[in-house]
């Protein structure tokens, strides 16, 4: 794995790095089973690497209707993991790595229209005469790697998929009104199975593009908020 040029990367990560190499010691985030499953596949921890990004997360322009603005959100969501993970991928590579594992993504609001997306992991080189031809990404921990790989698959990178719906319905005040006793209410239901469909199709695209033969679903999780119109009358 050819290894990126320190400078770069922005000075922050920079430092890091740069401390990583005075210092000796590697760091990791692995716990003590995923370090242990982590050197039973040949990997070795060079460092803990992370990418970060900060978003403004807000309506972007009065005249756009609410449901066309949750498109537009998911698209910031979506850049986000991206931008994120490949700023983790860059430091991974100036470490000389040939995969980062145990990746996690946290979601920190700033100031209630900004928020930080940031993807952590622990960067490992393969102690071995054939390493591999990439750099690979994964969510699993090192334990997880070890088993998969001893069963003949190797990870690729972790794919995200998003997807989001808004839906104006006048009839569901009439489902959750105080008379409409329990029932199923039709709106978010439809709204619901379109998001987690689309999104589930978003990720099969993303591991047919990286070329793996298979994929883990790991994680899938759902937010729901109310979305009111604007309307903006001129004279």
């Amino acid at each position: 794995m050819p290894k990126r040029d320190v400078r770069d990367l922005p000075p922050a990560a920079r430092a890091r790095i740069e401390r990583f190499e005075a210092s000796g010691p590697k760091t990791s985030l692995l716990s003590v089973p995923g370090a242990v499953g982590a050197e039973a596949a040949g990997f070795t921890p060079v460092g803990e690497v992370m990418g970060c990004v900060v978003q403004q997360v807000g309506w972007t322009a009065v005249s756009q209707w609410a449901t066309d603005q949750v498109w537009l959100l998911a698209d910031t969501l979506r850049e986000g993991y991206a931008t994120a993970l490949g700023r983790l991928t860059e430091e991974a590579s100036a470490l000389g790595a040939d995969g980062v594992l145990d990746i996690r993504f946290t979601t920190t609001s700033l100031d209630g229209t900004a928020q930080e997306l940031v993807a952590m992991g622990t960067a490992v080189r393969a102690e071995t005469a054939q390493r591999p031809g990439r750099l690979f990404t994964t969510d699993l921990p090192g334990q997880d790697v070890g088993k998969l790989m001893q069963a003949g698959w190797v990870p690729v990178r972790v794919a995200v998929g998003v997807a989001a719906r808004g839906r104006i319905d006048n009839t569901m005040q009439l489902q959750t009104g105080f008379w409409a006793g329990n029932r199923e209410v039709d709106t978010p239901t439809r709204v619901v199975n379109q998001v987690r469909a689309a999104a589930r199709a978003e990720f099969a695209r993303a591991i047919q593009d990286c070329g793996a033969d298979g994929s883990i679903v790991s994680d899938l999780r759902l937010r729901t908020w109310p979305v009111q119109e604007v309307a903006v009358q001129a004279s």
